[in-house]
């Protein structure tokens, strides 16, 4: 946070020797900055406002945001490269007490983005976590950390992408206090960017389970999953139509045997209506009323 607020220190420094030009606005956006509905210098303000300052080159060099109540609410501070270029976005958030909340820095070269840099704090300033993306020539991340207290790095996730610059798969590591890989999920993704295996390792490479899906080949939705339920020593499938709805769900043993079979019948306004239980045999044991629907879940990588 020292490095952080030294360099907007030095900007409210050089800012402030120079000769800007300030103007308020009601609307605005600090990330694309453009503002609207200028507000004349003699006339009073009665809400929340913008006040955007500008330097020779009529650059946007600093914006702050503040609240009917003249409370900073949020502030930005921008830095150029020689060929006019963005070169640096400073930005701040603020609790209602005015102490920071947020903060997030990018750094470009020639338009394209190529670090990212995000902290979180306590209304007390304690440093909640740290985030810092890097980005190739062609402004795609390639590496994530995720810092925790005492700046030790908590988690990582790699990109990886294919000849056509398409995501292909993803790594994300976890790590002990003393800095050691806990373990880690390996991500795959097929050529629509849409997963297609979450694999989940301990350090030693070993396999703690795994996800695999598959997708209606037309209307894109997620049509099949399996499971390795580690826990239970299961292979577990389910199948789901377009609106999230499974269908069949089975569980079977390490050699592929089924053990359990339930079919979930709707109406033909989605509805729940019956759900049909099938023994290792798939011999129909018992039907029985559906009353909360069952959807597919989100993708289990954390952080995905």
């Amino acid at each position: 946070m020292i490095r952080f607020l030294s360099s907007l220190l030095i900007l409210i420094i050089l800012t402030g020797c120079s000769s800007a030009i300030v103007t308020r606005y009601e609307k605005g956006d600090h990330f694309t900055r453009s503002f609207q509905n200028m507000i004349q210098r003699d006339k009073k303000i009665s809400g929340a406002y913008y006040e955007v300052e500008r330097n020779k080159k009529k650059q946007i060099i600093a914006v702050k945001h503040f609240s009917g109540s003249k409370q900073l609410m949020e502030k930005s501070y921008y830095e150029y490269a020689s060929d006019g270029s963005l070169s640096k976005h400073h930005y701040v958030e603020y609790f209602d007490k005015g102490k920071p909340r947020f903060l997030k820095e990018w750094t470009y070269n020639k338009n394209i983005v190529t670090q990212r840099e995000e902290q979180w704090f306590t209304r007390s300033r304690t440093l909640e976590k740290k985030l810092i993306v890097f980005y190739d020539k062609q402004g795609k991340p390639y590496l994530e950390q995720t810092e925790g207290l005492g700046d030790k790095i908590e988690s990582s996730t790699e990109y990886y992408y294919d000849y056509k610059n398409r995501l292909d798969k993803s790594r994300r590591n976890f790590f002990l206090l003393d800095g050691g890989l806990r373990d880690y999920w390996l991500t795959i993704y097929n050529d629509d960017i849409q997963i297609m295996t979450e694999e989940h390792y301990y350090p030693d490479n070993s396999l703690i389970t795994f996800y695999r899906y598959t997708y209606h080949p037309v209307k894109g939705y997620r049509e099949r999953e399996e499971i390795l339920d580690a826990d239970r020593n299961l292979f577990i499938s389910r199948t789901f139509d377009a609106y999230g709805l499974v269908q069949q769900e089975e569980e079977r043993d390490r050699q592929m045997n089924l053990q359990k079979r339930r079919i979930y019948e709707y109406t033909d306004k989605h509805q729940p209506k019956f759900i049909h239980h099938y023994n290792s045999k798939a011999e129909l044991i018992k039907t029985e009323k559906y009353h909360k629907p069952q959807y597919l879940e989100a993708f289990r990588t954390p952080g995905t």
